[in-house]
C-alpha cells in the first residue's frame, strides 16, 4: 500500500463530517499492514476542528508481520511528525501474539493491534465499527476474483459483518483487476447476503465502496459487552490506589466528571504505595490469560510511564533478568522499574478529576438515579450516577451490605468472600559504596531484587517481598526482615552476603501493606448489577501485579461503559467477569 492510497481518506468509506460532534469513532482495518493507513487516519483526525472527541482503531495484523518502519518514515508522505511514527515502531518492537492496546495524544486516539489470523481475531473482536478499510492488495487481487478465496470465505464476511451497527461504511481498496469494476462476483455477493449495500461503481476509483444495512434485525449474542454506551456524567471512584487512580483517568480522558474518595488523607497509602515495583510480564510454558494480560498490560503501563513520568526518577527501563531454575534465566528487555506513588499522582493529575481523602466510604444508598455515598457517621461524602469500586478488600463489606438493598450479578458475593488478604514487607537500604556483586538490572525469580534507586536521600536498593497470609506475622519485623534476606540470598548469593550485615545491624528500613487476590489470581473487572445498563462497576483484585493489571484493566471498564473497543480478546475479558464461576476457565470466543 502506497503513502498516496493510504491518504485518500480518514474512515475507509466515510467522511470527515460524518464523525462531527461524536464522542468517538472507530475504524476497523482487517490489514493493518505498514500502519499507513491509521497514520493516515490520525493526521485527518487531528487536523479536523470538528472531529469526534475519541478516535479508536482497530488493526489486524497477521501473525509473524511487523510494521516495517522504512515503510512509514517517508518524507514526502506528508503523514504526521516522527514523534507519532516513533511511538508506533517502539511500541510494535515487542509485540507478540494476540491483541495489543496503544495509546496516542494522550490517550485520546486507541490503536488496538490484534496480531493473529483474520478470523481468529474477527472472533476475538468485541466492538460495533463506524467504518471498515479492507486493503485487499494484502490479499492479491487474483484471490478477490476467485470463489475459494480462503481468507473472506461466507463465515469470515458473517463475522465481519457482526463487528458492524447500522450504517457502517466498508471500503474495499486494491480491486482493479474486477472485469470492468463489476460488483457483481461470488466475492462481493458474499457481502451482500451478510447486510452489505454496495455504492454504484464510479468510473475513477478502484474501491468498492458500500454500506451495512441488513434488511433484517440485528441479533447480538454479547449484549452484555455491547450494550450502548452509558451518558458521560458523574462518576464516584472509591480508593485512590493504582487501580483507582487508573479508572479515574481512563474515565476523565473521555469526558466524565470524576470523584476519586480514599480513607486516607492522600492517594497511594495502600498496597500502591510502594516505594518501588517491577513492570514485567509473566510467562507461562501455556501462555495462561494471566500472562497474556501481564503481556499487554505491561505494555500498556510502560507507555503511561513514558508520557507521564520523569525517566531516571520515577521509572527506569531498566530490564529486568527472570531467574527461573539454578540452569536458566530469561532476559525482559520490555520491563521497567517504577515507583507506583508517582503513576498514580500523574493519573490523578487531570482537570476532571477531584481527590477526596479522608473519606471512608462506609454505606450508598441510591436515590433516584444517583447514589448518594455516605461516610461511618453517615454524613454525605459525595454523590454520582456511577460507582466503581476500586478499593481492594474494602469492596467486599461495602458490596456485601447492597445484596439485601440492590439485585447484583449472581456469583458475586462468593467471589467477594473468597477474596483473600495477603500480607508483605518490603526490606530496603541505602546503598553507601558500589559492590562489585550488584547485578546492573533488577533481578525477579524466587523475590525481587532493585539495585539502584534514586531517591531525595540517595541511592536505594530493594528486595522483597514477603507473602503473609496472617497479618500478625507481619508484626515481627525481624522475622520479615530475615525471610526477605533468606529469599535474596537464594536470588543473588553475593549480593545477599553483601548487605547480610545491614541487615543484621538494623539499619534495614522496611514497607508493609496487604494486598487483595482474588481466587484465581485474576482482577474483577466489569459491572455488577444484574441489569443492563449497570450504575455499579467493579476494578479491584489486582494481587501482586497491580501495575501489570490496573492500565489495562481500566481501558477495559472504560471501554464496557463507553460501548468501544475492548482492548483485549473477548474471551480474556470474559475471564474477568464479577460474577466468574469458581474454578470454571474461560471458554473460547464464539458469537
Amino acid at each position: 500500500m502506497d503513502a498516496t492510497r493510504a491518504n485518500s481518506g480518514p474512515a475507509s468509506g466515510g467522511t470527515n463530517d460524518s464523525w462531527s460532534g461524536r464522542p468517538a469513532w472507530t475504524i476497523l482495518s482487517t490489514h493493518f499492514g505498514n500502519g499507513l493507513h491509521f497514520l493516515a487516519s490520525c493526521a485527518a483526525w487531528r487536523a479536523d476542528p470538528a472531529r469526534s472527541h475519541m478516535l479508536h482503531y482497530v488493526g489486524i495484523l497477521a501473525p509473524g508481520q511487523t510494521p516495517a518502519r522504512d515503510d512509514c518514515v517517508k518524507p514526502d508522505s506528508g503523514l504526521l511528525e516522527s514523534a507519532m511514527t516513533q511511538q508506533l515502531h517502539r511500541a510494535c518492537a515487542s509485540l507478540q501474539g494476540g491483541f495489543q492496546r496503544i495509546t496516542f495524544e494522550r490517550g485520546l486516539i486507541s490503536l488496538t493491534l490484534c496480531r493473529e489470523r483474520l478470523v481468529t481475531a474477527l472472533g476475538e473482536l468485541d466492538c460495533s465499527v463506524d467504518a471498515i478499510y479492507v486493503d485487499a492488495g494484502g490479499l492479491g487481487n487474483a484471490i478477490l476474483a476467485t470463489d475459494t478465496a480462503e481468507a473472506w470465505d461466507k463465515w469470515t464476511v458473517q463475522l465481519l459483518a457482526r463487528r458492524c451497527r447500522c450504517g457502517t461504511r466498508l471500503r474495499v481498496t486494491g480491486v482493479g483487476d474486477l472485469p470492468g469494476q463489476s460488483i457483481a462476483n461470488p466475492w462481493t455477493e458474499r457481502f451482500q447476503s451478510q447486510g452489505f449495500e454496495w455504492d454504484a461503481p464510479k468510473p475513477d476509483t478502484t474501491d468498492l465502496k458500500g454500506t451495512f444495512n441488513p434488511q433484517w434485525k440485528i441479533s447480538r449474542s454479547r449484549s452484555a459487552a455491547r450494550a450502548a454506551a452509558i451518558p458521560i456524567t458523574r462518576v464516584a471512584v472509591i480508593g485512590a490506589g493504582l487501580a483507582g487512580a487508573s479508572v479515574a483517568r481512563a474515565l476523565a480522558l473521555r469526558g466524565w466528571d470524576v470523584s476519586v474518595f480514599d480513607q486516607h488523607a492522600d492517594p497511594a497509602k495502600g498496597a500502591s504505595g510502594l516505594p518501588v515495583g517491577l513492570v514485567v510480564p509473566q510467562v507461562s510454558a501455556d501462555d495462561n490469560a494471566r500472562s497474556r494480560m501481564s503481556r499487554s498490560g505491561v505494555a500498556l503501563t510502560l507507555q503511561n510511564a513514558h508520557d507521564l513520568l520523569s525517566l531516571g526518577f520515577d521509572w527506569e527501563m531498566s530490564g529486568v533478568r527472570e531467574l527461573r531454575t539454578e540452569e536458566s534465566s530469561l532476559w525482559h528487555a520490555q520491563a521497567a522499574w517504577l515507583k507506583p506513588a508517582k503513576l498514580v499522582q500523574a493519573w490523578l493529575a487531570h482537570p476532571r478529576i477531584r481527590f477526596i481523602g479522608n473519606a471512608h466510604v462506609g454505606n450508598m444508598e441510591k436515590n433516584q438515579h444517583v447514589w448518594v455515598l455516605r461516610g461511618g457517621a453517615a454524613e454525605p461524602l459525595g454523590q454520582a450516577e456511577i460507582v466503581v469500586f476500586a478499593n481492594a478488600m474494602g469492596c467486599a463489606p461495602l458490596l456485601l451490605n447492597l445484596v439485601q438493598t440492590t439485585r447484583l450479578v449472581h456469583g458475586l458475593a462468593e467471589n467477594l468472600r473468597a477474596l483473600q488478604a495477603t500480607h508483605g514487607t518490603l526490606s530496603s537500604g541505602r546503598l553507601t559504596e558500589d559492590l562489585s556483586s550488584m547485578p546492573e538490572s533488577p533481578v525477579n525469580g524466587h523475590g525481587s531484587f532493585v539495585p539502584r534507586v534514586p531517591e531525595a536521600t540517595g541511592m536505594h536498593w530493594y528486595a522483597g517481598s514477603t507473602f503473609e497470609t496472617q497479618a500478625s506475622a507481619m508484626a515481627d519485623v525481624n522475622a520479615q526482615h530475615s525471610a526477605n534476606l533468606n529469599r535474596l540470598c537464594e536470588l543473588l548469593p553475593d549480593v545477599g552476603k553483601a548487605l547480610a550485615p545491614d541487615f543484621h545491624s538494623g539499619k534495614v528500613a522496611r514497607w508493609s501493606n496487604t494486598r487483595c487476590v482474588p481466587h484465581d489470581r485474576l482482577p474483577l473487572v466489569g459491572p455488577i448489577e444484574a441489569h443492563a445498563p449497570s450504575s455499579l462497576w467493579i476494578c479491584a483484585g489486582m494481587g501482586a501485579r497491580g501495575l501489570s493489571f490496573s492500565a489495562l484493566c481500566a481501558q477495559l471498564l472504560a471501554a464496557r461503559i463507553s460501548a468501544e473497543p475492548l482492548p483485549l480478546e473477548f474471551s480474556l475479558a470474559k475471564s474477568l467477569e464479577p460474577d466468574r464461576s469458581r474454578g470454571k476457565r474461560a471458554q473460547p470466543a464464539a458469537d
